[in-house]
């Protein structure tokens, strides 16, 4: 008798409104402006796309963390709001890595580095891949919705943050 397949788990996606939810979190935090354009708006939904494509072919943990280096890879260096993008690259990704049962260290002082230099152009998506893969733990994931996922991250983390803005 052949084993019964292990069914595939799947991989919960951040969508186009809570990136815009992440960066209205953490700039409020300083009192800056929540803005994008149009364009960076559109921008913004096709790495969406991309993110849920990447990766499909890999093991679920694999899968996870590739996906979401490529989102804080693409965010922090994408600068689709006016402000706090590094910031919102670090909520979102952790936001990402929480719903789908990893964690990660945003204040690591390796990680923050590299999340910067991305958003200066010196650092690229396999450095950060590279070390985020050291930093991400496996753990048991609180399935709760986006919202409060976001919510926690950014309040677990509000000096870090709000620092980071000046």
């Amino acid at each position: 008798m052949a084993p019964t397949p292990v069914a595939k788990k799947t991989i919960h996606h951040v969508d186009f409104e809570t990136l815009v939810e992440v960066n209205k979190a953490v700039v409020d935090l300083t009192k800056e402006k929540h803005e994008y354009s149009n364009a960076d708006g559109k921008k913004l939904k096709t790495l969406v796309v991309e993110v849920e494509q990447r990766a499909d072919d890999q093991e679920f943990g694999e899968a996870v963390t590739e996906k979401a280096a490529l989102l804080v890879y693409d965010i922090a260096r994408g600068q689709y709001f006016h402000a706090g993008n590094k910031r919102t690259a670090l909520v979102a990704g952790l936001a990402f890595l929480s719903k789908n049962g990893h964690s990660i260290d945003i204040e690591d002082g390796e990680f923050v580095a590299t999340v910067d230099k991305v958003g200066i152009a010196a650092a690229d998506l396999d450095d950060l891949h590279a070390v985020m893969q050291d930093l991400v733990s496996k753990g048991r994931a609180e399935r709760r919705a986006w919202a409060s996922v976001v919510k926690q991250a950014v309040e677990e983390h509000r000096e870090f943050l709000t620092k980071l803005a000046s």
